[in-house]
């Protein structure tokens, strides 16, 4: 079923426009000239040190004057044997704002494209890569529209900036499958013939007991539910939060009569086209393979969707926007005892393939990391746990019960990680910020 045929009026494809520029990084002098640069080029020479896993970053500028407030020696011994894994390691962290620079959650959400809309998670994200974030900021978010949860990435649910949501609707479409309806209970003139009725309810935000009471259905009928969550597909319905932190606690309205306008219709190719650009500025230097993996589409539409960016070629098949390439190389060492404590489905672990994680994660610790067939609570596994990260690295998972005015917090460190003890009362204050956020005292254990 095509998308445009499903809305209230036909609107004409758009082109996307180009993913804004938001480089970050800090370069305090223009790119050390090396003398082989002069031979092979400066982007070569990039790509030739990358594959070798080390690089040589000068102490010295070309200006002849050092850098103020750094020796020579310094910068030689923390740059001059640096792996691949710890660069990109230190880049990763400040790129996903996980050193809690964003200035706002707004700013925060663009810059991670869009976090899942689960609660606590989603509030979570967002907590981890700003200061100070309240409930009634995250919920201003969206009473302010700024903000809407959009089914997008994998078929996922997700809390986006508004303002790019066609964007990614388009990008991630999916049709509405035969078999898609079946499962649910729907075949094609059901769905039909429910969604006028449905769209015709929900002009303001109800509950799904609220829309069947509308529509004159028993309480357990769950057609209308499942048409609802359908229609959330097509764009043509969004989810609205409380304010409640904690747990879900959604209501269901149509798009148009929430924005005052229907989706846009971009073209499905040139969106993931601009969603590419978007994810490399979040999660690059990432692979065909993590872009293919992140929005759900086959390798080779992610390829001509990267095709479309203007990269650079780091080497090991990684791509970085050329617009960052000049950061990228004035990448600085990250404080190796940088704690960041973040929840379940965080941007940064489901921002790539599974076997393109060992920039924040041992390949020992998938299983510890990420739910398996085993470990998995409900249909799917490779759902990323709650971690903290010491020093960019996965360290260790953690789980917490809110009961009442109380959150029992317990830490389990990754069984190879050193001094266990020291690592729980260092994240102790970022586990006090996020009991402020869902308004608890916090009891830590573990160790």
């Amino acid at each position: 079923m095509h998308r445009a045929a499903s809305r209230s009026q036909a609107r004409r494809r758009r082109r996307p426009e180009p993913a804004p520029d938001r480089s970050r990084g800090r370069q305090r002098w223009p790119r050390p000239l090396c003398p082989s640069s002069l031979l092979a080029g400066s982007w070569n020479l990039l790509a030739i040190v990358h594959r070798l896993r080390a690089y040589c970053v000068p102490g010295i500028p070309p200006s002849g004057r050092r850098q103020p407030g750094r020796s020579a020696a310094n910068v030689r011994a923390e740059w001059a044997t640096v792996d691949l894994f710890d660069r990109l390691r230190a880049w990763s962290l400040r790129r996903q704002r996980l050193d809690r620079s964003a200035p706002d959650p707004l700013s925060a959400l663009r810059d991670v494209v869009g976090v899942y809309s689960a609660h606590p998670s989603g509030p979570l994200a967002l907590h981890a890569r700003t200061r100070g974030l309240t409930a009634a900021a995250f919920a201003d978010l969206e009473t302010r529209r700024q903000a809407i949860r959009i089914v997008a990435m994998r078929g996922s649910a997700f809390l986006v900036p508004a303002d790019t949501a066609d964007l990614l609707l388009a990008a991630s479409w999916r049709s509405l499958s035969p078999s898609y309806l079946a499962a649910r209970g729907l075949d094609a003139p059901t769905y039909a013939r429910l969604r006028p009725r449905i769209l015709s309810a929900i002009l303001e935000p109800l509950t799904p007991t609220q829309l069947r009471s509308a529509l004159g259905v028993a309480r357990d009928d769950q057609l209308a539910y499942f048409a609802m969550r359908a229609m959330a597909r097509e764009g043509l319905v969004i989810r609205i939060g409380t304010g409640q932190m904690r747990t879900d606690d959604l209501r269901w309205v149509a798009t148009e009569a929430w924005l005052g306008r229907p989706f846009d219709d971009f073209d499905p190719d040139e969106a993931l086209g601009w969603l590419a650009g978007a994810y490399l500025d979040a999660f690059g230097p990432a692979r065909v393979a993590d872009l293919a993996w992140w929005v759900g589409v086959p390798r080779g539409r992610a390829a001509m969707a990267l095709e479309t960016v203007s990269t650079v070629d780091l080497g090991e098949g990684l791509l970085l926007p050329a617009a960052l390439a000049d950061a990228w190389a004035a990448t600085e060492p990250m404080d190796p005892d940088a704690m960041a404590v973040i929840g379940k489905w965080d941007p940064y672990p489901m921002g790539y393939a599974p076997d393109g994680r060992r920039r924040f994660l041992a390949e020992a610790h998938l299983g510890l990391a990420y739910s398996t067939r085993e470990t998995r609570v409900g249909a799917t596994s490779g759902d990323a746990f709650p971690l903290i990260l010491r020093g960019g690295r996965a360290v260790a998972t953690w789980t917490h019960r809110l009961t009442g005015d109380r959150m029992d917090v317990e830490v389990r460190p990754f069984p190879d990680t050193s001094d266990p003890h020291a690592l729980v009362e260092g994240a102790r204050p970022a586990f006090d910020a996020i009991g402020e956020l869902l308004e608890a005292r916090v009891n830590v254990v573990g160790g």
